[in-house]
């Protein structure tokens, strides 16, 4: 048998393992017809059929078994459980809202096209600073670049996100929608967890920390969200709410400023220029560059 390059036995074996050429393509990083036209070419220079659709279903001929054998016994390094610890880890720290709302769906795309990535999902809340290869965090519009005790990129301004207060359309019709602060006093305020330190949410932080009863504590704007949909409650959520949840009724001008704040991303120096980490940021601002009519007009 001609000698089999290395990159092709690895296209091989994945394939027959997955018994898939899209699952093969994503555990491999590689696009789909990449992975084909090499295993086309295999095919030819073998002069036999290696693989074969039977029921629906890719299996391999008696020739890609034989092969499969033999490439499997010369290229014991290549077996997926020795491949597993190689792959280096890629960590997203980020707010659990902003990976809902905005980054969910390039997310599991990103998944489907690169599933050898060895990734960690890290909330970010309102704390310090987690130490990610790739960092998404919110700050107030006046302060300055984080000191988190450790090396960071530049960070990269992604968008600017206002909050305001939010009511299920069901509980308020439009003639008697609450337009003043004071008349919240009917109604149960819900407050979300990623709000109470910052000074940017001072004036709703203190109408919810002088009252003693009519509040409740959500521990995640999921919830959030549920109890104002469905509790007649009133709590803040993005401005653009109204885009993802037509059961949703901003409350504007409740409040005399704007309760605004500024997403920032950054990666880890000594990774930044990491393929996967690349391919993570592109995502990122791809993603917020479809969504920007959802954020403050500042942003440009």
């Amino acid at each position: 048998m001609a000698e089999i390059e290395r990159l092709v036995a690895r296209s091989f074996l994945a394939t027959a393992r997955c018994a898939s050429f899209k699952q093969a393509a994503r555990s491999l990083n590689m696009h789909p017809t990449v992975l084909r036209k090499q295993l086309r070419r295999l095919e030819t220079s073998l002069g036999e059929a290696l693989f074969v659709y039977q029921d629906r279903a890719l299996a391999l001929t008696s020739r890609g078994l034989s092969l499969q054998a033999e490439l499997a016994s010369r290229h014991r390094d290549l077996r997926p459980e020795v491949g597993f610890a190689e792959r280096p880890e890629l960590r997203l720290s980020l707010p659990e809202w902003v990976l809902d709302d905005v980054l969910g769906r390039h997310l599991v795309a990103f998944l489907r096209r690169h599933a050898g990535v060895r990734l960690e999902l890290l909330r970010q809340d309102q704390g310090p600073l987690l130490q990610s290869e790739v960092m998404i965090w919110l700050a107030d519009p006046d302060q300055a670049r984080p000191d988190p005790g450790f090396a960071m990129t530049r960070p990269q301004r992604l968008a600017s996100v206002e909050f305001q207060a939010c009511i299920g359309k069901r509980y308020a019709r439009e003639r008697r929608l609450p337009a003043r602060l004071c008349d919240l006093h009917d109604y149960m305020l819900v407050q979300r967890p990623d709000t109470s330190a910052s000074a940017v949410f001072a004036p709703w932080n203190a109408l919810v920390d002088a009252r003693g009863s009519a509040v409740t504590r959500a521990h995640s704007q999921q919830w959030t969200m549920e109890l104002i949909r469905h509790a007649a409650c009133i709590g803040l959520m993005p401005h653009y709410t109204s885009h993802i949840d037509a059961n949703l009724q901003l409350l504007p001008g409740l409040f005399a400023r704007p309760m605004r704040q500024s997403i920032w991303l950054a990666c880890a120096p000594l990774s930044a220029q990491r393929e996967d980490v690349m391919s993570l940021q592109a995502l990122i601002h791809n993603a917020f560059a479809e969504r920007r009519d959802w954020f403050a007009a500042d942003d440009e």
